[in-house]
């Protein structure tokens, strides 16, 4: 089967290539090579001379979503969105599993959440599931918008309002406003789970959406009380719905990631899915969202796929919790924000209240905090690891490149087993 791809170096034979413009490359320089690794056809929007079968459309980017909300509009008849300044991608991997449990369930793979990872995700791998979950990313005006009128959800699900994209919207207020079109603009009549305990979503919602809270406010629907871990795993009390349920999750999660998992069982039991324990422990964790591992006899945290302010605190919280000797950051930088400095400053101020030694990486020697040890290359990352005890926690953003070291000093270790 013919599958849609825009990266010319992933092309196999029957597959359709699709020259999109980006930043830095467009995809028509690389229709012909495309060609020649065998794909059959290529959906262009320039006109030039191919060595194929193309097909010519105004912009590629609005014919595929075109293409894709159709298939998905007239066949998913539970169209779930979710969007957040994070969590998004485990929440819908966690809601994918819950609901599976009584339903046939698509979701957009990996972390695709814009509008093109979207709809090629659809038509790769669409295939007339009545479930269907959507990831929505935010990065410029209007995406929240745009996604939701093409997707139409009828269910919404807003998790929180970080400060993750500060560099492009400067306030939360604003990210806040974009968010919120993914209630304003879903399909009507709607339902809607939204953080409870975020004052930016304390608004008047529109009359045809039903609205269910969750977070850690004790007048929500859905209120996390406490949690603890044990041999490994991660034992969560919840009150949903006015009952009390227990449950244990497979490894373990931050306090951050248990709020998440309060919208997805939020949204399970109103849909009359069952909180099995054994099924609702058979899920796992997706990598480096607070991925537990060991190494030479100490524990390492892999949480560097991506980062906030709020994160780093709702981490941290949950480390509190953890006992053992010596507890250790590795940290990097928050990307896409402003005030860098300052708003560095106070994430090392609230781990000074919980890590025994912390340090930076930080290879462009952009920061120059007292008291922090830097680490500028990815043989000191290695060091540090040697060297520590106890607990190591590792936190940055992806694009600091500080997850994929640690992950692959963790996993040669392991393939020298």
């Amino acid at each position: 089967m013919s599958k849609f791809v825009f990266d010319s170096r992933q092309v196999e034979d029957g597959d359709i290539f699709v020259a999109i413009k980006g930043e830095r490359n467009n995809g028509h320089d690389f229709v012909n090579e495309a060609f020649k690794k065998g794909a059959v056809k290529a959906i262009v929007e320039e006109e030039r001379d191919y060595n194929g079968e193309v097909l010519l459309v105004d912009n590629v980017i609005d014919f595929l979503n075109r293409e894709a909300s159709k298939i998905l509009v007239d066949n998913s008849k539970i169209r779930i969105g979710i969007t957040g300044s994070n969590g998004k991608t485990t929440t819908k991997n966690f809601l994918a599993h819950l609901l599976a449990y009584g339903f046939k369930v698509f979701k957009t793979e990996k972390n695709y959440n814009t509008e093109i990872g979207i709809p090629l995700s659809i038509l790769n791998n669409y295939s007339g599931e009545p479930v269907s979950i959507v990831e929505m990313g935010l990065r410029k005006e209007d995406d929240i918008g745009f996604l939701t009128r093409l997707y139409k959800p009828n269910v919404s699900i807003l998790l929180n309002i970080g400060t993750a994209h500060l560099q492009f919207f400067e306030k939360r207020e604003k990210i806040a406003s974009e968010k919120l079109k993914i209630v304003f603009e879903m399909e009507k009549p709607g339902i809607v789970f939204v953080n409870g305990d975020e004052e930016l979503l304390n608004i008047d919602y529109p009359e045809d959406v039903k609205v269910f809270r969750f977070g850690e406010n004790e007048n929500n629907d859905g209120v996390l009380i406490d949690f603890d871990y044990l041999n490994g795993n991660t034992r969560v009390f919840y009150n949903i719905y006015n009952e009390d349920v227990m449950r244990t999750l497979q490894g373990i999660w931050s306090k951050g990631q248990l709020i998440d998992a309060l919208a997805a069982l939020l949204v399970s039991l109103y849909f009359e899915i069952p909180l099995d324990p054994f099924y609702i422990f058979s899920f796992k964790l997706p990598e480096k969202r607070f991925e537990l591992k060991e190494y030479n006899g100490k524990i390492v945290i892999n949480d560097a796929y991506n980062a906030s302010k709020e994160s780093f605190f709702s981490a941290f919280e949950s480390i509190e919790k953890m006992d053992v000797d010596r507890k250790v950051l590795i940290m990097g930088r928050v990307l896409e924000i402003t005030d860098e400095v300052e708003y560095h400053m106070e994430i090392i101020n609230e781990a000074k209240k919980v890590f025994d030694k912390i340090y930076f990486y930080d290879p462009e020697e952009f920061f120059d905090f007292e008291g922090i040890e830097y680490l500028r290359n990815s043989d000191d990352v290695l060091n540090v690891l040697n060297a520590e005890s106890g607990l190591i926690y590792v936190k940055a953003s992806n694009g600091t490149g500080l997850g994929a070291i640690v992950e692959k000093i963790l996993n040669e270790k392991n393939n020298k087993q």
